[in-house]
C-alpha cells in the first residue's frame, strides 16, 4: 500500500484501538462517536486486509499484523508529535549547541574575541566554528541550518531579497602607515590617496572596492602595489614599506596597537562600510538562532 493511498486518520484510530482494546474507549479517546470509530475499524481492515483486532471473551486482541503495524505507527506519531509541539526552550548556560557562522576577518578580528569571551562566563558549553565568507553566499546552508549565520559588508555581499538581512554597524575607513612614513605624518589628504602606493586588503579577492569607486566618481584611481587577503599580512607589508593600508576603523585601531604603525584620518568625503547580518527565514523562529544573533548585536554595538 503507498501512503497516498491510506487516510492518515485511521492511524490514529489505530493507535487509539491498540491502546484501549475496546471500540467504545477508543472512540471516547479521539472525542468520536462508537459507530465512527467502528466504520474506522473496518476501513482499516480493508485497507490492510487483515482482522487486526478480533473479539474474544477476554477482549479486542490484536493480529499479529496489527501488532507489526502498531510499532511503526506509535513511532510515526511521536515523532510528528515532537515535530508539532511548541519548540524547546534554549538555555544557552546547559546547551552544547554548535553554532556555524560565514565572515570575514574583520568579524574574526573585532567580533569573535569579545563574544568567545561572552560565552565562557554565560554559556560555556556552546562552540562557534567560523567559514571564511567568499564571493557566494551560502544560501542552501542557510536554509538547511548547517551555516547559522552570514555576517560580511554589504559593499563585498550580494544578498537575494528574500534572505533576511539587518544592517549591524556603519564602519568608517581609517588608514595605516608605518611609524616614521616619509609623507604621511598626521593625515591622509585626497592627492595622497592616489599618489601613495596601496596594499590592498581582499578578503573574497575582488578588486573593487568602495574606495575605488569613490576615486572613480573624481576620475581619480589609486596605485594599488599589493593585493592581500589578510589583514595580518597587509599590516605586515605595511610596517616594512612606505604603503598605505585603507580598512575599516576597529581593525585600524587594533593593528595600530599592537604593530609599528600609525593610525592616520582619510579624506572627510570617504565612504563607509556597512556591516551586515544574513539568515535564512526559514530558520527564522528557532530560539537558539534568535539568542546569537541579539548577543552578537549587542557587541557590535558596545
Amino acid at each position: 500500500m503507498k501512503l497516498n493511498q491510506l487516510d492518515l486518520n485511521l492511524l490514529l484510530a489505530l493507535d487509539a484501538l491498540m491502546l484501549e482494546r475496546n471500540v467504545t474507549r477508543a472512540a471516547e479517546r479521539l472525542f468520536i462517536s462508537q459507530p465512527a470509530m467502528s466504520h474506522a475499524l473496518n476501513r482499516l481492515r480493508t485497507a490492510f486486509n487483515d482482522p487486526l483486532l478480533v473479539r474474544t471473551p477476554q477482549g479486542m486482541l490484536p493480529s499479529p499484523r496489527a501488532e507489526t503495524l502498531y510499532r511503526g505507527v506509535q513511532q510515526a506519531l511521536k515523532l510528528l508529535e515532537q515535530q508539532l509541539s511548541e519548540p524547546e526552550l534554549f538555555d544557552p548556560s546547559s546547551s552544547q549547541r554548535r553554532f556555524v557562522i560565514s565572515t570575514t576577518d574583520y568579524v574574526e578580528c573585532v567580533l569573535i574575541p569579545p563574544l568567545i569571551a561572552q560565552l565562557n562566563q554565560i554559556a560555556p558549553g556552546i562552540n562557534i566554528e567560523i567559514l571564511i565568507l567568499r564571493d557566494q553566499l551560502p544560501e542552501a546552508e542557510l536554509a538547511s541550518g548547517d551555516i547559522d549565520l552570514v555576517l560580511g559588508f554589504d559593499e563585498y555581499m550580494k544578498v537575494p531579497p528574500h534572505l533576511s538581512r539587518e544592517t549591524w554597524l556603519t564602519e568608517p575607513l581609517s588608514g595605516l602607515v608605518r611609524k616614521g612614513h616619509p609623507s604621511i605624518t598626521s593625515a591622509v589628504d585626497l592627492q595622497q590617496l592616489v599618489t601613495t602606493p596601496h596594499v590592498f586588503h581582499s578578503p573574497l579577492g575582488t578588486r573593487d572596492s568602495i574606495v575605488d569607486r569613490f576615486l572613480a566618481r573624481q576620475g581619480l584611481k589609486r596605485q594599488i602595489s599589493v593585493n592581500s587577503q589578510s589583514y595580518m599580512s597587509a599590516a605586515a607589508i605595511v610596517s616594512q614599506t612606505d604603503h598605505l593600508l585603507v580598512l575599516p576603523q576597529r581593525v585600524a585601531s587594533m593593528l595600530a596597537a599592537n604593530w609599528s604603525l600609525q593610525q592616520v584620518p582619510l579624506p572627510a568625503a570617504m565612504p563607509s562600510y556597512h556591516l551586515n547580518c544574513v539568515w535564512h527565514p526559514v530558520q527564522q523562529s528557532q530560539p537558539a538562532l534568535q539568542w546569537l544573533k541579539g548577543l552578537m548585536q549587542q557587541l557590535v554595538t558596545a
